[in-house]
């Protein structure tokens, strides 16, 4: 081992417990998250929309936008020699194993947000210092643009409930009771679900 070089068992160990960072700061995630987020509040249904089940569509759409970074992943993986192979692994190969998350992370980073990253750290565009959060910042600006293209017409769905309320005198009546009903009617005549689905998975192909 040279010198300066960390032990190969513990490098493992560092990608492993790194993993959930990985997951939340490397992926798809981040973006989806806000989106599914957005849309459970928009509609005003936290009651009929589980967190748990919002979370899980979360990790499935995840799982499908990032298919073909796995299956690079897992083609780097076996070349490797598997998990005999990378437990002696060192940093290099480590870094050479994940090439193709860290082609995913710069081709979804805003060249402006890289350059900005890589000045506060002082290091090259390539480096994942700079890359990673350029990415995730990134995919929580464009994250939150969805959030308003789909809060936006659920809030002038309420509008119009609370105008419809007051014009027959219930202006006492809480404005969920027409709106939600009224909101989710609209999301399912729309295929709301489908358009959510599609738009997230094709942004990333």
């Amino acid at each position: 081992m040279a010198e300066g070089e960390l032990p190969p068992q513990l490098v493992t160990w560092l990608v492993l417990a790194a993993l959930p960072l990985l997951l939340a700061a490397c992926t798809a995630f981040t973006k989806i998250s806000i989106v599914l987020a957005a849309l459970r509040t928009g509609l005003g249904a936290e009651a009929l929309l589980p967190f748990g089940s919002m979370l899980a569509l979360g990790l499935v759409l995840t799982s499908l936008a990032m298919a073909p970074i796995g299956e690079a992943l897992w083609l780097g993986f076996e070349d490797a020699g598997g998990t005999a192979g990378l437990a002696n692994a060192s940093l290099a190969g480590w870094l050479e194993l994940l090439e193709p998350l860290r082609g995913f992370l710069s081709e979804h980073a805003d060249p402006d947000d890289l350059e900005l990253f890589a000045e506060l750290a002082g290091r090259s565009i390539d480096h994942p210092v700079a890359l990673v959060p350029a990415f995730l910042i990134g995919e929580l600006g464009r994250g939150l643009e969805l959030a308003v293209m789909i809060l936006l017409p659920f809030v002038v769905v309420d509008l119009l409930a609370a105008q419809v309320l007051a014009l027959v005198g219930l202006s006492q009546t809480p404005t969920s009771v027409l709106a939600l009903p009224a909101k989710i009617l609209l999301f399912l005549a729309a295929s709301g679900w489908q358009t959510v689905v599609v738009g997230l998975i094709e942004s990333y192909r």
